[in-house]
């Protein structure tokens, strides 16, 4: 693991998140330690999805598939998977999210509202962001990720 700076609580918090989502996806001992810390975690899957939010206070906005080059729709998120870390440099996976009717939702000015969302999807468009640009992030219930009802 790489530390970041000490002044940048957001990378901070990205790393412990990265940290503890290689945790449950690592199998390891069945009775290690962290095996019985774990196992609830496990249940949830191997995402913590989190908003990214910059200086003005509004969430980071990212698009995938532009241009519709891959099956499905172009389409704008607020929702994150980091995928890896390095410095404070990080590749974020685009979560897609959804509300209960299936419908994509869309983050571009304020089109939909965040409490709207009852699903969020990984997808397979990812992105490289430095985290030192971003001044608050907010983790979200890894229940989320993929939620039937």
């Amino acid at each position: 693991m790489t530390k970041c700076s000490a002044e940048n609580c957001v990378c901070e918090a990205v790393e412990n998140i990265h940290d503890l989502q290689n945790a449950i996806e690592e199998e390891g001992c069945p009775t290690s330690c962290f095996s019985n810390l774990l196992s609830p975690s496990r249940h949830l899957g191997d995402t913590i999805p989190f908003i990214l939010y910059t200086s003005k206070s509004k969430p980071f906005v990212a698009f995938g598939n532009v241009g519709e080059l891959q099956a499905g729709p172009c389409f704008s998120t607020v929702f994150f998977r980091v995928e890896n870390i390095d410095d404070c440099c990080a590749t974020l996976r685009l979560l897609i999210a959804f509300d209960d009717n299936r419908r994509v939702l869309d983050f571009t000015e304020d089109k939909d509202k965040i409490c709207d969302v009852f699903r969020l999807e990984k997808t397979s468009f990812c992105i490289e962001v430095d985290l030192e640009c971003f001044c608050a992030i907010e983790c979200l219930n890894p229940k989320l990720i993929n939620r039937s009802n």
